[in-house]
């Protein structure tokens, strides 16, 4: 990335209105075209460790700038953020984990992986493995070298009780509560214009493709469950 396309997605917070941004569509298109390159170049890194993600054709993974204003208070049109989700199964899928990318100015560029929103049957899989004594999940999630890189987990639509069927005072009982499994970590405007960005996301690559492919063989056992 560019630090005019930074810029631009800052004029583009204090602007997000439809004529602004017809005038400075040359602007969008050329941080579009940086951040595709980006995104090309992190599937080449990815694949390295997940080959699932080998043959993914970059474009295919973007989400449109435009904003879903239908059933939203917020009216103005367009993200403030490019994104990209790069998953064997598409950038919709909720039945395989992928990888998020996230670029927006002031420090909160996100890159991270998982199940974000995963369809009923597989969180209920990893909602099992979680509460296993023998959590393969739980066991990652205690990983210092993967946690020190990808601090976060989110905690978006958090339950407010233990789903039914598990005990509340269960020792992992606020993961249970969680309806998405995806670890992400923060990213500087600085980090993210660097010429070694792609160097710098492929020392990470290693740990989140562990716990991607993981959680992935967690995931599917509700296919096997099926037959």
């Amino acid at each position: 990335m560019k630090q005019s396309d930074f810029n631009f997605l800052r004029s583009l917070a204090k602007n997000n209105d439809r004529d602004w941004f017809t005038e400075h569509r040359e602007e969008f298109e050329t941080a579009q075209k940086n951040f595709l390159e980006l995104v090309a170049g992190l599937i080449f890194v990815l694949s390295e460790h997940d080959d699932s993600v080998s043959n993914i054709d970059p474009k295919s993974c973007l989400f449109r700038i435009y904003r879903d204003v239908r059933f939203s208070k917020n009216k103005a049109p367009y993200k403030t953020h490019l994104a990209a989700f790069i998953c064997a199964d598409g950038k919709k899928s909720d039945i395989v984990p992928g990888y998020y990318v996230h670029v927006e100015p002031g420090g909160r560029s996100l890159f991270g992986a998982g199940y974000y929103r995963p369809a009923k049957p597989v969180l209920a899989e990893l909602q099992k493995n979680i509460a296993s004594p023998s959590s393969r999940i739980v066991k990652l999630l205690a990983d210092k070298t993967l946690r020190k890189a990808f601090p976060d987990l989110s905690d978006d639509d958090k339950l407010a009780r233990v789903p039914r069927g598990f005990d509340k005072n269960h020792p992992q009982a606020e993961l249970l509560k969680l309806k998405h499994v995806f670890l992400l970590t923060s990213l500087s405007d600085q980090t993210m214009v660097k010429k070694t960005v792609l160097q710098d996301l492929g020392k990470l690559a290693e740990p989140l493709c562990r716990w991607n492919l993981t959680l992935a063989e967690i995931g599917a056992l509700h296919k096997r469950r099926q037959t």
